[in-house]
């Protein structure tokens, strides 16, 4: 770093920041003239946009606390206009504010809102029930605070998602009790979105609690087995949550694999329902819940507990009709409620649209970071990375970008510096990536430094480290400019793409029970937002430094998230998982879960990053790593890592990578076009590409618990083995027109189907009324362009599809797009005339393909079907931007 500016910010102090921080600007929903209605001195409403409202409480001025407080999730620019409202009076007792799209009626005497759809004047939920609950705070030598509490009605109905990534392997939290703090494996997004089509931001930084149980634990007994056993009789009938806190505390869970098993046995019957079954994975959270479903009132039933681990209490909860969110620290409850209305494609992307529009738009990725990505634990040498990557050439894998793990600091000291003697140029190490293998590189960077580097000792001199640890404080702006520059120095001037930021929950959690630099000065208020202030610093960095290069596009990947990191360029990885089939089943929900939180970059260690001794050649493990590659094709980062061994490819033998290059990888570089618009549409429209089943099927009760399958933008149902079987029942949720089999081209009806894919298939189906775009193949994701392009037809019900394509590189403009230009080509099937559309190309670029080869196939049994190119397309026609509408039935260019 040699800018005098930058200088001057550095020589900052960490002390001076804190100071700064707490004259920063306040959240700013309500704080503009005429945005804020204050309905009583303990409750203020700010009105954000048309279909956003802010709700803050607090024991006593509620309007000033709104005003004097500073969000870390929420984007700066949010809200850019007062929308128009109304306030009436309905008789003394009820206060109305209505917008075009959102009616709330406030109860004066209880200060409850009620929420309401105003197109359909259907009412949406209420909120109720909230409580301030005295306590102090130990990092401000116990100063005064409180726990905070609200709770909201829910639906029989009704679907509850998100919140973050959780590893309880089930789908939808309604009436399910989480404990929304950050671990290895776990990260915390507090918001939430309904089936009904409103989502709720839950505007806290502190350990929390969704649907916090409520009553006495569960008394055990030791049964003669061994087993710890409970007795309890449920009142009500229905799905009943089990909570098992497994700590005092937080921060003790283990990273060895424990055992602990939780089931439910009905004593009249003997039927067990297991509600989890954690067997010797990693990571074990400090809590974890599950399900027991269908359990009847008056019947006795029996909890047996079964594990290496102990749970500090244990708490079954009974199908409730509210959730509610707690946080163990606040000054007041600040939450944003969001309405889209009926023009969103469905209830979920309408609430993770205003999600999005309250915290910031994730950004499209450069085309790149689409491929595939190869990392293992780690590189040892500058040598032996190059030769990895010339191999991957050799053998013709696709690929992107190749990881350099830890350690690469020798014997210098735990930091972002290269040892000399395994990396004698990394500068020409980068270069040669790109030049010769066209290969971008990312390098793991951790928060904390080994004691004896100058990345520390320049950290404490200025005060910027957590309290006497070796990581630096995250909510300090000095810090975060420091913490960059480092990474400038050793990474970003030499042409390193991108950082894998490791163990950002922070790691051991040197913040708890600490002062911070954050906004409230407490590192227990401010807990859970330590990733998003680390992500920030790079983006920060980079989009101010490396305009036209890595800032041009932000891609970072982090063990940690929450609220407003999407904004940052990051990409969460679901941490240290091991190498089972469990864990692989626990990593699509975990994955659900986390893109229904409005986050929309999810990444994990396909095969595991603790892998069995004899992976190579165990044949077992070999299943279980390609049909994990098969489920990284339909996630949004596609990238392998492992310990325990080399994890390319070819370690495997020929068999293996065969197989996982032909159903995963290469089926992953086909549909790139597909991919690239349907991102872009995450970027110019808040749309979410990996959708649990409840997002296009909210009616369904099948669908709003599937936690196995999933569609992946609009068109494809992924249906993945999760499990040694080689076959499973898979639910098509009813749609109008067919189901079609990727692999066959068969027609299948909704309802159950029993699916036995090859160990070179994938249980995928194609939705009736749909296109899928597919390329050709390709080594990397910009070594030509999409031409010629397949279009697979899916009759059945009118279709339509925009093919969106850019130079994969420029910075975004305010759209979602490329500031260098972008095109657009809409393309529509009518399956009443039986023709397909490509409409005119809006926009251009520099570099655009001018002119293309459309390979047009309506899919049939045994006609456009699997990966390969469409050996005989049903027409081949010449686009040049022009419309062109083209018969599937008589072959007609019109």
């Amino acid at each position: 770093c040699h800018s005098t500016s930058l200088e001057r910010r550095l020589r900052m102090s960490c002390a001076q920041a804190l100071l700064a921080f707490s004259a920063g600007r306040s959240a700013g929903c309500g704080t503009a003239a005429g945005s804020l209605v204050e309905v009583s001195p303990t409750l203020a409403i700010g009105v954000c946009e048309e279909g956003i409202l802010r709700v803050v409480r607090a024991p006593s001025d509620a309007k000033a606390a709104l005003l004097a407080r500073e969000s870390l999730m929420v984007v700066p620019t949010f809200p850019s206009t007062t929308p128009r409202y109304t306030v009436t009076r309905e008789g003394p007792a009820t206060t109305v504010m209505t917008t075009s799209t959102l009616k709330a009626t406030i109860d004066m005497a209880s200060e409850h809102i009620t929420f309401y759809d105003v197109a359909s004047g259907t009412k949406l939920t209420a909120d109720f029930a909230h409580r301030f609950v005295p306590t102090t705070d130990p990092a401000l030598g116990n100063a005064s605070s409180y726990v905070l509490s609200q709770s909201w009605q829910l639906a029989p109905d009704e679907g509850l998602y998100g919140g973050g990534q959780y590893q309880n392997g089930y789908v939808g939290f309604e009436g399910m009790p989480i404990e929304m703090v950050q671990y290895n494996t776990e990260a915390v997004v507090p918001f939430f979105a309904s089936t009904r089509g409103y989502g709720i931001l839950w505007d806290n930084n502190a350990w929390s609690h969704l649907n916090p149980p409520e009553g006495a634990p569960l008394n055990f007994s030791k049964s003669p087995s061994g087993a710890l056993v409970a007795s309890f009789t449920p009142t009500v009938s229905g799905d009943h949550a089990v909570f098992a806190d497994l700590c005092a505390g937080f921060g003790c869970g283990s990273i060895k694999g424990g055992v602990l098993s939780l089931r439910v046995v009905d004593s009249s019957s003997g039927a067990v329902r297991r509600v989890q079954e954690w067997d010797r994975l990693a990571n074990l959270p400090d809590s974890i819940s599950g399900k027991a479903r269908g359990l009847r009132a008056g019947v006795r039933y029996e909890l047996q507990l079964v594990g290496t681990t102990s749970a500090e209490k244990v708490f079954v909860v009974p199908p409730s009709k509210s959730t509610t969110i707690r946080s163990k620290l606040g000054k007041l409850i600040d939450y944003y409620f969001a309405f889209a209305g009926p023009a969103a494609p469905s209830p979920l992307d309408g609430a993770i649209s205003g999600y999005r529009n309250i915290t910031g738009a994730a950004h499209l990725y450069g085309r790149w970071a689409y491929g595939f990505w190869q990392c293992k634990e780690h590189y040892k040498s500058q040598a032996e990375l190059l030769a990895a990557a010339a191999r991957f050439r050799e053998e013709r894998i696709p690929l992107d970008a190749i990881v350099q793990d830890w350690l690469y600091w020798g014997s210098l000291g735990w930091g972002p510096q290269w040892d000399p003697a395994s990396y004698p140029d990394p500068a020409a190490l980068v270069a040669q990536l790109r030049e010769a293998h066209h290969l971008k590189l990312m390098v793991s960077v951790w928060s904390k430094f080994d004691r004896k580097t100058s990345f520390y000792k320049a950290m404490a001199a200025d005060g910027c480290l957590l309290n006497g640890s070796n990581y630096y404080d995250a909510w300090s702006s000095a810090a975060r400019e420091r913490f960059y520059s480092f990474s400038k120095a050793a990474h970003f001037a030499i042409g390193v793409e991108s950082l894998w930021l490791d163990a950002t929950e922070p790691e051991n959690f040197p913040n708890r029970d600490q002062r911070c630099a954050g906004p409230s000065g407490s590192g227990n208020a401010d807990f859970n937002s330590y990733s998003l202030q680390t992500t920030r610093a790079i983006a920060d960095g980079l989009r101010r430094d490396f305009g036209d290069s890595q800032g041009r596009r932000v891609f970072s990947l982090t063990r940690s998230a929450f609220a407003g990191q999407q904004r940052t360029g990051a990409t969460l990885w679901s941490g240290d998982i091991s190498g089972a089939w469990d864990a692989l089943r626990r990593q699509v929900a975990a994955s659900l879960n986390y893109a229904a939180s409005g986050m929309p970059y999810w990444s994990e260690d396909i095969g595991g990053f603790f892998r069995p001794d004899g992976q190579h050649t165990d044949r077992g493990y070999a299943a279980l790593l390609t049909r994990w590659f098969q489920f990284g094709v339909f996630t949004p980062i596609f990238r392998v890592h492992g310990t325990n061994g080399n994890t390319e490819l070819w370690e495997f033998g020929a068999q293996t990578q065969r197989h996982i290059v032909q159903s995963a990888i290469r089926l992953r570089y086909r549909l790139l076009p597909y991919i690239y618009s349907g991102f872009h549409r995450v970027a110019a429209e808040g749309y979410t590409m990996q959708r649990a089943l409840a997002f296009d099927f909210p009616e369904s009760a099948r669908a709003r618990t599937t936690a196995d399958a999933f569609m992946f933008g609009p068109a494809l149902l992924v249906a993945l083995l999760v499990s040694n079987a080689t076959s499973r029942s898979v639910h098509l949720p009813p749609t109008p027109g067919a189901w079609r089999g990727f692999y066959d081209g068969q027609p299948y009806a909704a309802g159950d189907v029993t699916a036995s894919p090859a160990i070179d298939e994938v249980a995928l189906y194609a939705r009736a009324g749909s296109l899928v775009l597919l390329g050709p193949d390709l080594q990397h994701a910009d070594e030509k362009p999409a031409d010629p392009l397949e279009v697979r037809v899916y009759d059945g019900a009118d279709a339509s599809f925009t093919l969106y394509e850019d130079d994969g590189v420029s910075a975004a403009d305010a759209t979602g797009g490329a500031s260098s230009g972008s095109a657009t080509i809409r393309i529509a099937w009518d399956d009443a005339a039986e023709t397909l559309t490509v409409g005119a190309r809006a926009g251009s670029f520099p570099g655009m393909l001018a002119a293309r080869t459309l390979h047009l196939v309506r899919v049939a049994p045994g006609r456009g079907v699997g990966v390969a190119p469409a050996a005989t397309p049903d027409r081949v026609v010449a686009y040049s931007g022009a419309k062109l509408v083209v018969s599937l039935r008589t072959k007609r260019v019109r």
